[in-house]
């Protein structure tokens, strides 16, 4: 070999070896070891189990787990993706962590072994243990976070995310009760928690993921929902959202645009949100170019060609209508509006209402003179901050001389649209000319995107079980909420591989006013015949006026019991909670209650009236009932052969069947077999 072609081999062995030092070192920073948020400081881990970490580093890598009682390896994917099963026992003092790979290590301080439960649900179980005050407390919250340090819990609050397609990280961190922290605990879990300690001594470990005002579908993973025909548009449109996303960012960026990122709660705040377009209210205003629009209804239909999915933003809505007769004391009587609304009429404002108001009957007093003989006009400017934008009957005008219904057709134009904390101003020409592209914007509200964004990831984390505290979002729809929930409910064991407990809580007695609660409670109740499954009632610690009752510490403790009895068979805590047979002879029915080990039902009052018996499950009547152990005997001289009876069926039924503690039975609603 001569001088030159060893110069040559020279140069190319140096550059394979420069080549792989870049390789590696590009391995080596880019993937170097990492752990899921889960992974961290205080964490509790699930005791006398085989508990799964997992994390990240470089392709071939080995990676060690060393705990107390020794060390646990695995080898890294060609993603650098990693996975170790480890055993607990029952290791009964803090100690530390240290999860190492071939380059670096990361040490985690200050883990306990205990008992590990995964919280989620709406707002209820997001509540936090200081409360929404002043319009939403928690009973005892003072002193129970004053004497929060005195209990071994560790909560992880999973950070409000949304997402279109499983997500495998989510933010958050793993806090010690004290009281600083306690306060933003969820107030259910943090009494579940408490309640479960004083029982097994043991740390409690709590996985907090939860998002107020969200309904089953959000928690549902995809194949929960794929043969539940009110989805399958819906789904179909999250596979494409990506595609569409683009053009609908493209089209936004051309429009002037200002950031909303404070949160206003008064009716003065919004006012200030204005975007040239109050003078929609004049009227004399020109609208016969906007778009023709059924009111009551959904008022994001005011782009031409398609129904905007989960448009969020301001529209306006105008109708102008005729007084033959002018009476008095005139009143303009709203419905329900999601979200806010601002009232003018003949260019005079009138009123407004915002927050938690919005989502009532509402009225609004017209100054005397304002209104005329002859033709009028009425102005709403509507402002949806997320999910629907609807709004409800009635619409009416009343005076001395009657009612004058405003139903019917209106004319609507979109000012703004909201999306990621920035409203853009939209204008009707640009509007004409320039078609809104049809983007799914998803939201806490789009089927599967918070099981996306906050459950999935934490899958396989280890926990004994969960707890549930959800089905406001859902009342109206009950028969869809009985299949989708017992499918979220075997998907999330079915992801899992475990098939957990699952104790949940009834949706507590509140005047919705529309009648529609009862079956959402019943529908709960039916669930329970999955296995495995147990549900609290709460019927006796509402509140008809306030949707978040102030008695979580109740709430809490009875979920405990569901645990201390059925999973770690302590004690018996499950007395009589619902029927389990209904037997008729004649013109008597005989319902069978599921009490265990000496457990007894007692009437509340012999003769309520939220006991109730039924031929055609149309007329119901009040039925005469008598106790016999765990045995309910009813019947009524106005039903000859009782096929349908019912129990606390009203929005804000109390309960009249009590079992041997003195707690309701479930709200009911059963057949007869004869």
């Amino acid at each position: 070999m001569n001088q030159s072609n060893r110069i040559i081999d020279n140069i190319k062995a140096s550059f394979v070896a420069l080549f792989i030092f870049f390789i590696y070192s590009c391995q080596t920073s880019t993937n170097t070891l990492s752990l899921p948020s889960l992974f961290s400081d205080n964490m509790v881990l699930q005791r006398n189990a085989k508990v799964q970490l997992w994390g990240k580093s470089f392709a071939g890598a080995e990676v060690t787990i060393a705990v107390p009682w020794g060390e646990f390896k695995s080898v890294a994917n060609f993603d650098g993706s990693w996975n170790i099963v480890m055993p607990t026992a029952n290791y009964d003092r803090p100690f530390s962590m240290e999860v190492c790979d071939d380059t670096s290590c990361i040490n985690i301080q200050n883990v306990v072994l205990g008992e590990v439960w995964l919280a989620s649900g709406q707002s209820n179980m997001s509540m936090p243990l200081k409360g929404w005050l002043p319009t939403d407390p928690i009973e005892n919250s003072s002193a129970e976070i004053a004497q929060s340090d005195q209990y071994p819990f560790r909560f992880f609050k999973v950070k409000q995310t949304v997402s279109n397609v499983p997500k495998k990280t989510v933010q958050g961190s793993w806090k010690i009760s004290n009281p600083i922290n306690a306060a933003e605990f969820s107030a259910t879990a943090y009494f579940f928690a408490k309640y479960l300690y004083d029982e097994l001594k043991i740390p409690i470990g709590i996985i907090n993921s939860s998002w107020g005002g969200t309904p089953v579908q959000s928690w549902a993973d995809q194949s929960a929902l794929q043969n539940v025909p009110a989805y399958t548009e819906t789904l179909k449109s999250i596979e494409t959202t990506e595609d569409k996303k683009k053009k609908y960012e493209e089209w936004l960026q051309q429009l002037d645009s200002f950031p909303e990122t404070t949160e206003k709660t008064t009716i003065e705040e919004w006012s200030k949100l204005a975007f040239d377009d109050l003078h929609f209210s004049s009227e004399d205003w020109d609208d016969t170019q906007w778009l023709d629009l059924s009111i009551p209804g959904n008022y994001a239909d005011v782009f031409s060609g398609f129904t905007a999915s989960d448009f969020d933003g301001i529209v306006w809505i105008r109708k102008s209508f005729t007084i033959d007769k002018l009476g008095k004391d005139y009143k303009f009587k709203l419905g329900l509006v999601d979200d806010m609304d601002f009232t003018f009429i003949n260019g005079e404002f009138i009123g407004a209402t915002v927050g938690e108001d919005s989502f009532k009957e509402k009225q609004y007093e017209i100054p005397s003179g304002l209104l005329r003989k002859g033709l009028n006009t009425i102005s709403i400017r509507l402002i949806d901050t997320m999910v629907d934008a609807r709004i409800y009957s009635p619409i009416i005008l009343s005076s001395s001389e009657g009612e004058l219904s405003l139903e019917g057709n209106w004319k609507a134009m979109p000012t703004a649209e909201l999306y990621k904390n920035n409203f853009y101003v939209l204008s009707p020409a640009y509007i004409n000319f320039n078609p809104r592209p049809d983007y799914f914007k998803s939201s806490a509200w789009t089927p599967t995107a918070l099981f996306n964004g906050m459950i999935n990831p934490l899958i396989p984390y280890t926990v004994q079980g969960a707890i549930w505290y959800q089905g406001e979002a859902n009342v109206g729809f009950e028969d869809e909420y009985k299949i989708v929930f017992r499918n979220m409910i075997e998907g999330w064991r079915s992801k899992w591989n475990n098939d957990f407990p699952f104790y949940f809580v009834q949706i507590a007695p509140y005047n919705y006013g529309d009648g529609l609660s009862p079956a959402l409670r019943d529908a709960q109740r039916q669930v329970t015949s999955l296995a495995n499954t147990a549900m609290v009632v709460t019927l006796d610690i509402g509140n008809p006026d306030n949707i978040h009752p102030a008695k979580k510490n109740e709430v809490g403790k009875r979920l405990s019991n569901l645990a201390i009895d059925q999973t770690y068979g302590v004690k018996n805590t499950q007395l009589a909670s619902k029927p389990i047979s209904v037997v008729g002879k004649k013109n008597i029915v005989s319902i069978l209650f599921d009490c265990k080990d000496g457990g007894s039902l007692q009437l509340k009052n012999p003769s309520s009236d939220q006991i109730e018996i039924s031929e055609d499950n149309i007329n119901f009547f009040q039925a005469n009932a008598v106790v016999d152990d765990c045995y309910l005997h009813l019947y009524s001289s106005k039903v000859k052969r009782p096929k349908y009876v019912r129990h606390a069926w009203t929005d804000t039924g109390s309960g009249a069947i009590l079992n041997s503690e003195g707690i309701p039975v479930s709200t009911f609603l059963v057949e007869v077999e004869n």
